[in-house]
C-alpha cells in the first residue's frame, strides 16, 4: 500500500475513534453536569475556563512535544483524553469535576493542532480545503454513529424507558463516560500507523512571525465567541429550556447528519472562491445566529439556531488554509499551536464574566458578547490577501518577530 494511502486510513481511523469518544462524552455531558452535579451558570463558566486554560498552554505544551515524532504524541494524545473522559464517570460533585474535565483538555488541545497537521502534510497547496473536509467528514460520520448508540441505549432517572423496546443495553450517564475512554484505545493504535516521515517537520522551536498576524488575530477572535458558546450554548437549551438528554442527542445527531454530508463541499468552496468570501458570508450568518439566541427567547428557536451554528462552524477550516498558503511545511505545525494558544487567550476571561452576567442580567448578555466578537471577525477577514498575493507554502519564512 503507497504510504500516503496508508497514512490517510491511519489519519481516518483514529480520526473516526477519537469524534466517536467525543461524541459520547458530549452528548450526555452538559445534562450530566446540570442534572447530576448540579453546575449553574457561574460554574459553568468557571468549569470552562478551566477546561480552556489548557487550550492557552497549548503552544508551550506542543513545544515541549516537539522533539518527538507526531504519531507518539498524538498517541499519548489520546491515552490522555481516555483517562479524563472515563474518570467522568466517578464524579458526584462540582469540586470532583473539575480535575478529570482538565486531564481531559489537556490531551484534547494538545492534538488539536497535531491533527490539522496530520491533515495538512497529506494536502497539496491547491487541495488544502478539500483534504481537511475529507478529514472532517470522517469525524462527523463517527459522531453520528456514536450519538446513535447513545440515543438508543441511554437511561436517566427522568427517561427509564428505552427509546427501542428490542435494545436491551442500558447505559447511564456514567456508564457512557466509561466507553468515551475505552473507544479512544483504538485510535492509540491506529496512529501509531502513520508514517512518521508524512508527518510535518518536527521543529523544536516556537515560531511566532509577524507575516502569521493576520492567523493570528483570526484565532482570537474565534476563540472569544467559542468560549461564549462552549459555555453556554447547549448549558441555553438545558437549564433555560429544560432540553432532556435525548432532544440534545437527536439535537446533535441532525448536526453531524449536516456537516457529514456538507463537509467536503465546504472544503472545495473554500478552494474555489477563496478565505475571504466564504468566511465573511459565514462570520455575517453567526452573528446573525448569537443575535438570535440573544432576542428570540423559544426553544424552538434555540434548537434551529444551534443546528444553523455547526452548519455555519465548517467555514472555520479556511483559517487554517490560509495558514498552508502563507506558510512553508517546517512552520505549519508550530504555527497550528500557536494559533491555538492565541484562540484560548480569552479562556480565563470570557466564560466566568458571561457566567456572571448571565446569573445578574440573564442569558442574553453573554450572546450580545459574542456577537460583538463576531463583528470584529468580519473586519479581520477582510484582510485575507487574495491568492495570487500570497507566496507558496514553500517560500522561505520570514524573519522572526
Amino acid at each position: 500500500m503507497l504510504p500516503a494511502k496508508t497514512a490517510f486510513i491511519a489519519l481516518a481511523i483514529a480520526t473516526f475513534a477519537h469524534q466517536f469518544s467525543f461524541g459520547l462524552s458530549r452528548s450526555v455531558q452538559t445534562n450530566f453536569f446540570v442534572q447530576e452535579v448540579g453546575v449553574r451558570a457561574d460554574q459553568m463558566g468557571l468549569l470552562t475556563a478551566a477546561r480552556e486554560v489548557l487550550g492557552l498552554l497549548a503552544f508551550l505544551m506542543a513545544a515541549a512535544t516537539m522533539r518527538f515524532a507526531a504519531p507518539r504524541v498524538a498517541a499519548l494524545c489520546f491515552v490522555v483524553m481516555a483517562v479524563g473522559y472515563g474518570a467522568y464517570g466517578w464524579v458526584t460533585t462540582f469540586g470532583e469535576l473539575v480535575p478529570p474535565v482538565m486531564v481531559a483538555s489537556a490531551g484534547f488541545h494538545l492534538w488539536l493542532p497535531l491533527s490539522a497537521a496530520f491533515g495538512l502534510s497529506l494536502a497539496r497547496q491547491d487541495n488544502a480545503g478539500h483534504m481537511m473536509g475529507r478529514i472532517v467528514s470522517v469525524g462527523w460520520a463517527a459522531s453520528l454513529l456514536s450519538m446513535l448508540l447513545v440515543l438508543v441505549t441511554i437511561r436517566t432517572p427522568t427517561q427509564p424507558e428505552p427509546l427501542l423496546p428490542f435494545v436491551n443495553l442500558d447505559l447511564g450517564y456514567r456508564e457512557i463516560f466509561l466507553v468515551s475512554g475505552a473507544v479512544l484505545a483504538i485510535s492509540v493504535v491506529a496512529i501509531l500507523r502513520f508514517p512518521a516521515d508524512l508527518a510535518e517537520a518536527r521543529e523544536e522551536r516556537m515560531v511566532f512571525r509577524r507575516r502569521y498576524g493576520l492567523f493570528y488575530v483570526l484565532n482570537f477572535l474565534d476563540g472569544c465567541r467559542m468560549e461564549v458558546f462552549q459555555a453556554f450554548g447547549v448549558f441555553l437549551l438545558v437549564k433555560q429550556y429544560g432540553i432532556d438528554v435525548r432532544t440534545i442527542t437527536v439535537l446533535f445527531l441532525v448536526s453531524s447528519v449536516f456537516n457529514m454530508a456538507l463537509s467536503p463541499t465546504v472544503g472545495r468552496m473554500i478552494d474555489r472562491y477563496g478565505e475571504r468570501r466564504t468566511m465573511t458570508c459565514s462570520y455575517l450568518a453567526l452573528f446573525f445566529v448569537f443575535l438570535g439566541f440573544a432576542l428570540v427567547p423559544n426553544a424552538s428557536v434555540a434548537i434551529g439556531l444551534y443546528v444553523a451554528y455547526n452548519l455555519v462552524l465548517l467555514f472555520s477550516i479556511g483559517v487554517n488554509t490560509y495558514l498552508k498558503r502563507i506558510a512553508p511545511g517546517a512552520d505549519v505545525r508550530p504555527t497550528l499551536a500557536m494559533g491555538l494558544t492565541t484562540m484560548h487567550i480569552s479562556a480565563v476571561v470570557l466564560p466566568p464574566l458571561g457566567g456572571v452576567l448571565w446569573e445578574r442580567y440573564g442569558f442574553q448578555l453573554p450572546f450580545l458578547l459574542g456577537a460583538a466578537f463576531i463583528l470584529c471577525s468580519v473586519l479581520a477577514t477582510q484582510r485575507i490577501p487574495d491568492r495570487e498575493a500570497t507566496q507558496p507554502a514553500g517560500a522561505p519564512s520570514a524573519a522572526t518577530a
